[in-house]
């Protein structure tokens, strides 16, 4: 019996190795300098790539601080990790020389590749203040290219989107309203073109939304946050934090389960 719970065992770490497994989130030895290009916290991702539409600094950037901060009136509810969350600001400025844009973008490979199907996908979002501009609406949110998750200015509630981060096209509506103390969200690939998405404000109850993905629009092996003109100030800060891939716990944990139950069974018959 030993050798087969050793077996068992060592099968079980094989297929986790196998998965598409990573972990990173704010507080991490990577950030202590700061959020910007290159920097590669955890395990299972590949190094940030942070960009801006505006080479000027007032238009916008990237840190890491309290997502306490944003919001009105601050100080609002956080999802801090040590006092840290990765944050991106973003505004516009219309001036005698023409308008000046601002957007922030921060993208990160998955090294592991493609989520897999009963795969999720979970992190932490903090919506600040979002504004209309007159080169379009404010939106904040993430994208996971054929999939997106966002809140524009103009609306009353979170939108999911076909995965497009300069798009305010809702595909569908979540019901869930904006909030400034923070959401645990969490993607699950269900299908190949199938998910879950469930959405659990900070102190709320948990919404689930299934739906269906476009079939063009990329892989489901990156992810992309990004403030695109959400206004200026600390009030109108998008945050983020806590990024998880984990396997589905029937794959793995449950099966697991369920053979060393079989294999205890045994060594009592015996």
């Amino acid at each position: 019996m030993k050798k087969l719970v050793m077996l068992v065992m060592t099968g079980w770490a094989v297929s986790a190795m196998g998965a598409n497994l990573a972990s990173d989130n704010a507080s991490n030895a990577a950030y202590n300098d700061g959020w910007q290009s290159g920097d590669n916290g955890g395990t299972g991702f590949g190094a940030w790539v942070i960009s801006f539409t505006s080479s000027s600094p007032d238009r916008n950037g990237a840190f890491v601080g309290s997502s306490a901060n944003n919001g009105d009136p601050a100080p609002t509810g956080d999802i801090d990790i040590d006092g840290e969350s990765w944050g991106l600001y973003a505004n516009q400025l219309v001036g005698m020389s023409g308008p000046d844009i601002g957007v922030a973008t921060a993208y990160r490979p998955f090294t592991g590749g493609e989520l897999q199907i009963n795969q999720t996908l979970t992190l932490q979002m903090d919506t600040g203040q979002v504004d209309s501009w007159m080169l379009g609406p404010g939106s904040v949110g993430f994208s996971l290219n054929r999939f997106s998750f966002f809140f524009a200015s103009g609306s009353s509630e979170y939108s999911i989107g076909y995965g497009d981060p300069n798009s305010t096209l809702a595909l569908q509506s979540t019901g869930v309203p904006l909030t400034y103390d923070g959401l645990d969200l969490a993607f699950t690939r269900t299908g190949v073109d199938t998910y879950d998405f469930a959405i659990t404000p900070n102190g709320g109850s948990t919404t689930v939304i299934s739906g269906v993905m476009p079939e063009t629009g990329g892989s489901l092996d990156s992810i992309t946050f990004y403030n695109r003109t959400a206004g200026p100030g600390a009030s109108h800060d998008v945050f983020f934090n806590d990024l998880e891939i984990v396997p589905e716990p029937s794959t793995i944990g449950l099966g697991l389960a369920g053979i060393l139950m079989l294999l205890v069974r045994r060594g009592k018959r015996a």
